[in-house]
């Protein structure tokens, strides 16, 4: 679904993690921003903000 949205599957992460490991949760979205920061601005972004104008 997210291919054929025009989404890169990169995008989107599922991960577990408990309210008692905080220090994992907060690895995790570090690591999830690092990854994002790499891909650059999501190319639906600009779409989107010209359907709106």
């Amino acid at each position: 679904m997210l291919a054929f949205s025009g989404i890169d599957e990169a995008r989107l992460k599922a991960s577990w993690v408990s309210s008692a490991e905080a220090p994992e949760l907060v690895h995790e979205f570090g690591t999830f921003i690092d990854e994002l920061q790499k891909l650059g601005p999501s190319p639906l972004k600009s779409d989107y903000r010209k359907e709106l104008a």
